[in-house]
């Protein structure tokens, strides 16, 4: 019987694999898992006990209908050209800064390629697909119905990958690092603890981000209803209008200049450059 294969168990590979699971948007008993340290695999088949640990790469492309591969970036190569002398499948990738170009150097068949999301563990965020030429309907139907049941999907052009990944799948480290510095900065303005601190902001980013989804308000329209005009919160908002945009400019010219390094790095690994 054709199974689903996982190649690579690390944070990103685990994290989705787990719950795709839970969602039960993959059976168990139709999966195979492979990693080099097969350690991090107790917990999993010890939760999921029909999941089936494969001996080998080669031995994992040979049972698999579709193999997502979860590896580090620098180490596909090297998995893809082990399996595609067994592996007539639906390759998907999570390495969002390897080209399509470089995967259908080694691959020639049907790939995929998608930028998970940490946010999976709570049942929400977006994950980013996109898809070569010789993709089928009936793949692109088994990625939105099982990533649909843990978060939503979106389709974009390969081009669009770098600043979408920022947006999503980086994004919760850039929220918490706001967050962060936000109540270090509060902590030393008034007799509050950490934790303390955390009771307050939390819940109130999250009833922001709920409130903006569920009424479908735009930004600048609940600004407006919360720092009227002269009001304290007013000055607030003008302070971060004239600071944030330099800082998030910053920000999208270092991680868009590195996906690029990196790029560039695979393109020369792949013989395309």
């Amino acid at each position: 019987m054709y199974k689903i294969g996982f190649v690579g168990f690390g944070n990103m590979g685990g994290t989705m694999l787990r719950a795709l699971l839970k969602a039960r948007a993959i059976p168990q008993d139709d999966l195979v898992v492979f990693t080099r340290t097969r350690e991090k695999l107790k917990s999993l088949v010890t939760a999921y006990p029909k999941v089936k640990v494969a001996r080998s790469i080669s031995d994992l492309g040979s049972k698999c209908k579709r193999v997502f591969i979860c590896t580090g970036t620098g180490e596909v190569k090297a998995v893809l050209t082990e399996l595609n002398a067994c592996l007539h499948a639906h390759v998907i990738t999570i390495a969002g800064t390897l080209e399509m170009k470089c995967l259908e150097s080694i691959y020639k068949g049907r790939i995929t390629k998608i930028m998970p999301t940490m946010i999976y563990e709570v049942g929400e965020g977006v994950t980013l697909v996109c898809h070569n030429s010789k993709v089928l309907p009936v793949d692109k139907e088994f990625i939105r119905s099982a990533f649909g049941k843990i978060g939503s999907v979106k389709e974009i052009r390969e081009e669009q990958f770098d600043l979408a990944a920022d947006l999503t799948s980086c994004a919760p480290a850039f929220y918490s690092a706001i967050l962060k510095n936000l109540v270090q900065v509060a902590r030393k303005r008034g007799d509050f603890k950490e934790d303390e601190l955390n009771k307050l902001v939390l819940p109130t980013f999250y009833g922001t981000a709920k409130l903006l989804l569920k009424t479908r308000a735009d930004y600048a329209g609940l600004i407006s209803r919360v720092a009227t005009k002269g009001g304290i919160s007013e000055e607030g908002v003008k302070v971060l209008d004239k600071e944030l945009p330099k800082t998030f400019d910053e920000l999208f010219n270092v991680t868009l200049g590195k996906r690029e390094k990196t790029k560039k790095q695979m393109r020369e690994q792949y013989g395309l450059e």
